[in-house]
């Protein structure tokens, strides 16, 4: 008898055709696969586009970061086997496969330094400065003893 009820609210009816959350389901999913590949497509691209216009940069004398962390400046460079000959100290040379060579090293902008120190001492804009040293030490001293 208890067999009897199981069986029969487990029963399914017969209708034949694929229900609407099924459907939703699979329409879920394939659009969730879609923008997977896709965003995996347009970061190969991007990453294909940056290889290309580094490998057009690659000439002699250029300075160049490996993928194991070496730096060096390019010698040569060999397209057809896929070489590419750094020096990295004087007199001391590699050679590297052509993907290896990771980024190209941009030369930073030249520091500005005066030839003097003027630029240090140089009092700020509509201030001028008069004050001797011991003027300077007496304000001080005056200044730490009004703060107490």
């Amino acid at each position: 008898m208890f067999v009897n009820v199981l069986t029969a609210n487990t029963a399914q009816p017969q209708s034949g055709g694929i229900d609407f959350m099924t459907i939703a389901l699979f329409v879920i999913f394939g659009l969730l696969i879609f923008t997977m590949f896709r965003k995996q497509r347009k970061a190969q691209a991007q990453a294909r586009t940056k290889t290309e216009q580094m490998k057009e940069r690659l000439t002699p004398g250029t300075p160049v970061m490996t993928q194991f962390g070496l730096y060096g400046t390019v010698v040569s460079v060999d397209r057809d086997e896929n070489k590419v000959v750094m020096e990295l100290s004087p007199g001391n040379t590699a050679t590297v496969h052509l993907q290896a060579v990771t980024e190209v090293i941009e030369p930073a902008a030249p520091a500005v330094v005066p030839d003097d120190a003027s630029s240090l001492t140089e009092p700020e804009a509509g201030t001028a400065r008069t004050e001797t040293p011991e003027e300077t030490l007496k304000r001080l001293n005056d200044e730490k003893d009004n703060g107490k």
